[in-house]
């Protein structure tokens, strides 16, 4: 059977479910999936995960889509003004893997490295990597971080990578877990009622050989999704919530201060139940939050949307 990550979110719902949803302005629907590679097995479509580089005065989008055959890919769609967008097809699949999604894509040089989630089997998550010369036609160059040795708070799993170049060296956050909730389905693996994620980092020379400079996480409050972006002399953390989207920030990417809920979701049917895996695209002139918007309490229908920023919001990064 073909297992998603929305279903390790099945057993902490309860709480969902009574809460009054927030109202606002409806995120704007830039992705709508279609066809067999994004329409996942019930048919209604799920894709989330965008990441986004402007490169030559196009916008690109490596984004995760669920097939009909149960099996996430990643896919690359193409935008003249990161508005309007058009999928280009399947950028990275792994055949038989479950799960290979949450791409992270810089470019050093000519060479672009995309980091990303791989599951072999179920939820049991590993971080990958592919080289590309152009973003189009990837090598895959295979694992570079497991998950952390026994006992350590991310012993399970690893995945949902952020990466960053910066001063001559990689630097990558990412959540991880040691057990899952009760009731998610996978066998063989430790489960717990307390099971929560938190927020890993690590570094590379080459991008290749990955060091955890440090055995404990960095950021904790159960987030996960996340995305790091530089603002200034500040490092921004978006990371997902059925509220909507939350922020931290940092001034090195290891001491982070939780800034809260920095984009509610709307209340309305494409965001009812929180923001996945967003993503906040920072240019000259504007900053714009992508995310996947989770229509079902399952997380497993979504759509990727520009979420609206109200002026408050749009200050809180200006003031970084």
């Amino acid at each position: 059977m073909m297992l998603h990550r929305g279903f390790l979110l099945l057993a902490e719902l309860a709480c969902l479910t009574a809460a009054t949803p927030a109202i606002g302005a409806a995120p704007e629907v830039v992705l709508d999936p279609t066809g067999d590679l994004q329409v996942a097995p019930h048919g209604a479509g799920n894709v989330y995960a965008p990441e986004i580089l402007f490169e030559n005065g196009v916008y690109r989008m490596w984004y995760g889509a669920q097939g009909r055959d149960g099996h996430d890919r990643i896919l690359l769609a193409e935008s003249p003004d990161g508005v309007s967008w058009e999928t280009e097809g399947v950028a990275l699949d792994h055949g038989d893997a479950n799960h290979v999604n949450d791409p992270s894509v810089v470019k050093v040089g000519d060479t672009f490295f995309l980091y990303y989630t791989r599951a072999p089997v179920d939820v049991r998550d590993e971080i990958a990597l592919a080289t590309s010369a152009d973003g189009v036609t990837w090598r895959e160059q295979g694992t570079v971080l497991g998950p952390g040795a026994d006992g350590a708070w991310d012993s399970l799993l690893v995945g949902r990578p952020s990466v960053l170049h910066e001063d001559g060296r990689f630097r990558m956050w990412y959540d991880g877990r040691r057990d899952l909730p009760v009731g998610a389905p996978a066998a063989g693996v430790p489960k717990s009622d307390r099971s929560v994620r938190a927020v890993g980092y690590a570094e590379s020379v080459d991008g290749l050989t990955w060091t955890r400079p440090q055995a404990d996480p960095v950021f904790g409050e159960d987030a996960g999704g996340v995305h790091v972006v530089r603002v200034g002399a500040t490092l921004v953390m978006t990371s997902e919530s059925r509220d909507g989207t939350r922020l931290a920030t940092s001034p090195d990417g290891l001491a982070w201060k939780s800034e809260g809920l920095f984009a509610e979701r709307s209340g309305n049917d494409v965001d009812r139940f929180g923001h996945v895996t967003p993503f906040l695209l920072v240019e000259p002139e504007s900053v714009t939050l992508f995310a996947g918007a989770a229509s079902s309490a399952s997380w497993d229908r979504n759509r990727i949307v520009r979420v609206p920023l109200a002026q408050q919001e749009r200050e809180r990064l200006r003031a970084h």
